[in-house]
């Protein structure tokens, strides 16, 4: 899709960006919902707010429509010996509307967090995702790592 295009989100754009998660979740997946539309909308402007420096999102745009997003979350962590400056980071929230999956959109969200990782010179990039963005991810690079472990609360 040559219209595309990918980008960083600039903040005027965090309700479109909202709007893509509500449908996401609640229209699509059934979510039950703690607020309405208007509040989630607030909520994202405030967490994008209160959270300049960890975490980065980027959408994809066609024909001047947000047609898809991306959030990366970067972490500090603490040193070791022989590196006193240690970043990781996770993929988080990538999503495509319905009609336009399989156009490339999310293979070009997802090359940009990586991108944007690296010049975080982040040591590795995590995700936790699900079942059907499995090939996605591992078209990207992404491969089960057996040290990873995730303990659900």
């Amino acid at each position: 899709m040559d219209d595309l295009v990918i980008r960083r989100a600039r903040s005027d754009e965090l309700g479109a960006v909202a709007d893509l998660r509500w449908r996401w979740s609640v229209d699509e997946a059934g979510v039950r919902p703690v607020t309405d539309p208007v509040g989630y909308r607030d909520a994202t402007v405030a967490f994008w707010a209160a959270h300049p420096s960890s975490h980065r999102c980027f959408v994809a745009e066609h024909d001047g429509e947000i047609v898809g997003m991306a959030w990366i979350a970067y972490t500090d962590r603490p040193p070791t010996p022989n590196d006193l400056g240690r970043f990781s980071a996770d993929v988080q929230s990538v999503y495509v509307v319905p009609e336009l999956r399989g156009e490339s959109a999310g293979s070009r969200l997802l090359a940009a967090l990586i991108d944007d990782a690296r010049g975080h010179g982040c040591q590795y990039v995590r995700v936790h995702s699900s079942a059907r963005a499995v090939p996605l991810y591992a078209r990207s690079g992404f491969a089960v790592d057996e040290t990873y472990r995730v303990l659900r609360l």
